[in-house]
């Protein structure tokens, strides 16, 4: 259920910054935040961008760029506790040497706070582009991606403790996959391949490839095997890379679907990402994911066979938002330009491509 206007509009993000943050960012320049000219792949939020008043986060003189991201869905909205943790986190995951933005306080010392029953969170703005372009930025992404999962497993134990019961949104948590499966493949399916517009044609697609991919699912393991802190979320625009020079990661983005979980649901969005930021270069791919199993096993983050889990655990994670968002289209009524993205992003078939891969003569 998303909020209804004037929340998220210019108005209403200038009253929420004059509020919480002070009255000079009220005025501040703003624009709806865009990625190449389109808008940044979230369906739960909007994003604005604000050029702060200060050389630094509220500081005088110059502009500084930020992002101010309003928690749009009441669905996506995690309990109070969370955002406090989700920063003893980021700040962890920053004092081991992963690149993630540091939220910007309000005037009360909160980085998460309620405008209007709607939180809002302000973080610096990063200038990078997400990690599409071959070979060189996705062995950044790789090595970023390893940093933070080993940063993750060096969590003290009590974090786990207290994320466990901050469960992830009704969103995320749609089904059970063996569940979500079925009604995609015997249901939702043949309603798409009725229709003839375009969002049927995609919903027809990503279903054929999710039933392509239920040797994957038969493999998936339990879902609370290997329990840890997971960032559960590390797709392509979720790594910026430097625009300019040698390729390296910027910043790793949005920690929102924080959770305990199984740990190598990480390493597999690595790897997914890994080969989607290779495009058609097989080879490429084939080549980044060896180095990702041999750094891994190297640093005690894989085990002889979890290459063999990562695919499976990866698309029983996604399955239920495909689904989600197939009923959005064909349900629902409720066609969204982001689903096609969507589709790209969490695709069956580039799953079983790098299950290939990964199990391949050649992955190790």
């Amino acid at each position: 259920m998303s909020v209804t206007a004037p929340a998220g509009t210019e108005q209403w993000v200038r009253g929420a910054l004059a509020a919480h943050w002070g009255e000079p960012w009220a005025g501040a320049r703003l624009s709806p935040l865009t990625v190449g000219g389109a808008a940044p792949l979230t369906h739960t939020a909007g994003l604005w961008r604000v050029a702060a008043p200060g050389g630094g986060p509220g500081g005088p003189g110059g502009h500084v760029d930020h992002v101010l991201k309003v928690r749009l869905n009441a669905e996506a909205v995690r309990p109070g506790p969370f955002y406090p943790l989700k920063d003893r986190v980021a700040a962890h995951c920053r004092r081991r040497g992963v690149p993630v933005p540091p939220a910007v306080p309000a005037a009360d010392g909160r980085t998460a706070v309620e405008h209007d029953g709607v939180p809002c969170e302000l973080t610096p703005h990063c200038p990078g582009v997400p990690a599409r372009g071959g070979r060189e930025r996705a062995a950044a992404v790789v090595a970023t991606g390893l940093d933070l999962r080993e940063a993750l497993d060096a969590l003290p134990p009590d974090v786990a403790g207290e994320l466990a019961p901050l469960r992830l949104p009704s969103l995320v948590e749609e089904e059970h996959p063996p569940t979500a499966f079925r009604d995609a493949v015997d249901r939702l399916l043949p309603k798409a391949e009725r229709g003839t517009d375009p969002w049927h044609r995609a919903a027809a697609g990503v279903l054929r490839e999710l039933r392509a991919a239920e040797p994957l699912l038969r493999e998936a393991p339990d879902a609370g095997a290997r329990p840890s802190v997971v960032h559960g979320d590390l797709h392509i625009h979720h790594f910026l890379l430097d625009p300019r020079g040698e390729p390296r990661v910027l910043a790793v983005l949005d920690f929102d679907n924080l959770h305990v979980g199984d740990r190598l649901l990480d390493l597999a969005w690595i790897a997914d990402t890994a080969v989607l930021a290779c495009g058609d270069d097989t080879r490429a791919a084939r080549d980044v994911l060896a180095g990702l199993l041999r750094s891994g096993r190297r640093r005690g983050l894989l085990r002889p066979g979890d290459e063999h889990l990562l695919m499976p655990v990866l698309t029983a994670h996604s399955l239920p938002v495909i689904v989600d968002i197939a009923k959005d289209i064909l349900d629902r009524g409720l066609p969204s330009p982001q689903w096609l993205a969507y589709f790209d992003l969490l695709s069956p078939a580039r799953r079983l491509t790098a299950h290939r891969l990964l199990t391949g003569p050649r992955a190790d």
